[in-house]
């Protein structure tokens, strides 16, 4: 059967197991994958799937139905499938998309979270840092008995001051950035998103940390419009009522758009817009959200007081998808009151819940293989241990999920802890690990006992399920990657290092390469200046100039890759070497940098041969490819002597 044939045969066994053309919704593909939309995935065989020639791996993520094929061959077989199923093309973003108008409303609810918080992440990330070491200053009694640092060295109050001021502005203005990026993706003016953002926290209203104190000393300031009595509170600190207002303002300007003449368009669409959105907010988004708060606020009190240690661990079992809708903050009230009257037992569960997502955030950082993604969850992760949670639970664990969920185990486990114990503040303060100074002396060790289980609880149920495949399904990915990469290794098959043109070596300008005396092989000629490791294996050598560098591979076989001709006398400007002799690498690690065009300025030809030094180990060593090639496409195939 000729390549032709079997990528024929391929799309059209694939598109028959998917449940044919009437199950597609979208289909597209990246460089190794089919990623399918589909209406129904029960209807697709999985297992006959796996069956199929040219098929290496399946998974399903986020909507999308993927199947692994392979680099250069997945466009091959992409072209036939939509064509046997009269399929229409889609980029992937269509497919994700549409992948997107698959999911129930709650996983909608939990990715638009997401993704409105992760742009504002490094804002969120500084503020709780710079939060947390305002509160080390501040504590009393953290260091020194009964006075803070700021107390024991007055000089350093200043420094406190504006460190205060400096963490307390993204969190006071948090609406505005919600506003904004919340606006922006539902497809609204960002700008008008900012704006009402900025009412919602306008300087004319009560501030809503003032929100309790006003309650008990019923002095809520209101206004009285058309018989209509609205209160005049801000929503500082609030996600889901800034996100509701955001996304009736995107509706509201899209349909004012289109009703509106265009010569008054630029002038009576955004004043209608703000005002009908704040209107429409301030009387019934805030009405409904702080209702719903108030009647949250009322069950918890009663679980905590009826069910003893059970509600203690009910409570901090859904104190994390309180605080996702920001309805935390209606517990204040019940807070002030509760320690005006000797003690509450709130901010003890809310620090279980804060720190337990700093636990599963962390251990998300060393399961993730997303660099970037780890990045995020090393600084967030000691953000939430300090009382900020919001960059580690939107920017990491809802993200991927089994974190979240690992999370809110640790938080049952301390929040029982804590309740059995009776630990209670007898002052409002941070909910953290360094909240432990609000609570009496007899209690500040049940309280870090309390932390101590809910972070270690969290990084352990976090841990196992992350090697569930019911859970994390970046493990799924990666495994069925994983066996793309073994199979391809068990057939001795050495992948591209680079990007670029696959050329013969015989093309190579240089007589020693040309003429295969250091081996047989093939030569890439690159486009992107970077090397990564073509296979499993150990660095063998690097040379000192960094131009070339030698993988003993996990097949048995010796490469050795060298970036240019003659470029030895380059001494090793321009290049970067990212590993060092001994290190072992696995496909696709980055091994060097260099700089493509100041080497060809130099007088240096670029073309990289790939050479199988211990080329008389094998019977043969056979080009794949020529012409245009991906990093970790198949380059050569290596016959078994």
């Amino acid at each position: 059967m000729t390549k032709e044939e079997r990528y024929q045969a391929s799309a059209e066994e694939i598109l028959r197991l998917v449940g044919g053309k009437e199950n597609i919704i979208s289909a597209a593909h990246c460089a190794t994958r089919l990623r399918l939309v589909l209406k129904d995935e029960a209807k697709a065989d999985v297992d006959g799937i796996l069956k199929v020639d040219l098929v290496k791996g399946q998974f399903a993520n986020g909507g999308q139905f993927q199947i692994i094929i392979g680099s250069g061959t997945v466009n091959e077989v992409y072209k036939r499938f939509i064509e046997a199923g009269g399929i229409a093309e889609a980029t992937k973003s269509e497919v994700k998309q549409a992948a997107v108008q698959k999911m129930n409303p709650l996983q909608r609810l939990v990715k638009t979270l997401s993704d409105v918080f992760v742009p504002l992440i490094p804002a969120l990330v500084a503020s709780g840092l710079m939060m947390g070491l305002n509160n080390v200053l501040t504590a009393n009694g953290l260091f020194i008995s009964g006075k803070s640092l700021v107390e024991a060295y007055p000089a350093l109050s200043d420094i406190a001051s504006m460190i205060n001021t400096f963490a307390s502005a993204a969190y006071a203005f948090l609406p505005i950035l919600i506003g904004f990026s919340a606006t922006k993706m539902f497809g609204g003016n960002p700008y008008l998103g900012a704006v009402i953002g900025m009412i919602m926290v306008s300087g004319d209203l009560l501030n809503a940390y003032a929100y309790g104190t006003a309650v008990t000393e019923g002095t809520i300031p209101v206004w009285n419009i058309f018989g209509l009595t609205i209160e005049k509170v801000g929503y500082q600190g609030t996600v889901l009522p800034v996100l509701a207002a955001s996304y009736i303002l995107s509706f509201v300007e899209k349909k004012l758009h289109k009703y509106i003449p265009e010569i008054l368009d630029n002038l009576l669409t955004p004043l209608l817009t703000v005002m009908i959105t704040g209107f429409v907010t301030f009387t019934v988004v805030g009405g409904v959200m702080r209702t719903a708060g108030d009647m949250l606020t009322n069950s918890f009190v009663w679980m905590h007081d009826t069910l003893g240690i059970v509600g203690g661990m009910v409570l901090g079992f859904l104190y994390s998808p309180l605080t996702m809708t920001g309805m935390h903050h209606s517990l204040l009230p019940v807070d002030i009151q509760m320690v005006a009257a000797g003690g509450s037992f709130l901010l003890a569960i809310a620090s279980c819940n804060n720190v337990a997502q700093g636990g599963a955030t962390l251990c998300a950082m060393l399961r993730t293989k997303d660099k970037k993604l780890k990045s995020v969850a090393a600084t967030s992760g000691v953000s939430a241990m300090l009382g900020i949670t919001e960059p580690a639970m939107f920017g990491v664990n809802l993200k991927l999920k089994y974190p979240f969920y690992g999370a809110m185990v640790g938080a049952a486990l301390g929040g029982g802890y804590v309740t059995l114990t009776n630990v209670l503040n007898t002052a409002p303060g941070t909910a953290g690990i360094v909240g432990f100074v609000c609570v009496p002396a007899s209690s500040m060790l049940n309280f870090l006992i309390g932390a101590a289980i809910s972070i270690a609880a969290g990084f352990f149920f976090t841990y196992l399920m992350s090697n569930m495949k019911k859970f994390n399904k970046e493990l799924e990915s990666r495994e069925a990657e994983k066996k793309e990469f073994d199979r391809t290794e068990e057939n001795n098959v050495i992948c591209s290092p680079l990007t670029g043109t696959a050329i013969p070596m015989s093309e190579v300008p240089d007589d020693t390469f040309a003429a295969e005396v250091l081996g047989k092989g093939m030569a890439v000629i690159p486009s992107e200046g970077k090397v990564v490791a073509p296979c499993e294996g150990e660095v063998s050598t690097l040379f000192d100039t960094k131009h070339a560098i030698g993988i003993s591979a996990k097949n048995g076989a010796e490469l050795l890759i060298h970036v240019g001709v003659n470029t030895v006398e380059l001494e090793g400007k321009y290049y970067k070497a990212h590993v060092a002799q001994g290190d072992h690498v696995k496909p696709g690690q980055l091994l060097l940098t260099f700089d493509i065009q100041k080497i060809q300025e130099a007088g240096y030809p670029v073309a990289t041969p790939v050479i199988i030094a211990n080329t008389e180990d094998y019977k043969a060593v056979e080009g794949l490819k020529t012409g245009e090639i991906h990093c970790m496409e198949p380059l050569m195939k290596l016959e078994e002597a």
